[in-house]
């Protein structure tokens, strides 16, 4: 029997995809540190780090055979991290934890900030509601509701690939100007 630390990873995940347990052991191994860290650059939270590497293993296991690699073990699972991140954050978990944790440090800067991050909703909302209607409206349900992008296809009788370019769309025309305040508010 081979030694599974000697094999690529591309051995490792074509034995994952057969259920092979002890190629899943040695793809965490190799990567779980990675991960952690980089989901924790992020997120600033050991907990939630933890969790969302915790998920993605359970997600890669669950998924092993369906999933197609058009890119390295290492960059799949790195970038699915990143969207685990963006999920947290966009659903409010990570950002909920972090304005507690600015609140605890410094509770007069939190309140001086308050009326900042009130304007920084509304002025998310006012580009949210400059979508066109559809664009728009595929946003809301994904981002307010936390639908995924099948049920949102099912909800709207449309196609899945749509429900993708239309959130694609909204987030490019987001990305520019909160790119832009951002920067300011985290300086903040």
């Amino acid at each position: 029997m081979q030694l599974l630390t000697k094999l690529t990873d591309d051995e490792l995940f074509s034995l994952l995809k057969q259920r092979d347990m002890g190629a899943f052991t040695e793809i965490y191994n190799r990567y779980w540190k990675l991960l952690f860290n980089a989901a924790y650059h992020a997120s600033h939270n050991r907990e939630e780090s933890l969790d969302i590497c915790q998920t993605l293993f359970i997600w890669l296991w669950e998924n092993s055979q369906v999933i197609v690699l058009k890119t390295t073990l290492k960059g799949y699972l790195y970038t699915a991290v990143k969207y685990k991140v963006a999920n947290m954050i966009r659903n409010g978990k990570i950002r909920e934890s972090l304005i507690e944790d600015l609140e605890a440090i410094d509770p007069r800067r939190y309140k001086e900030n308050e009326l900042e991050v009130k304007e920084l909703k509304s002025f998310i909302s006012q580009l949210i509601d400059e979508l066109p209607e559809r664009c728009r409206e595929v946003f809301l349900l994904s981002r307010d509701e936390q639908l995924s992008h099948k049920e949102i296809a099912n909800q709207l009788g449309i196609a899945e690939k749509t429900v993708d370019e239309q959130v694609y769309r909204a987030l490019k025309k987001l990305r520019l100007p909160l790119g832009r305040l951002a920067s300011i508010f985290l300086l903040f």
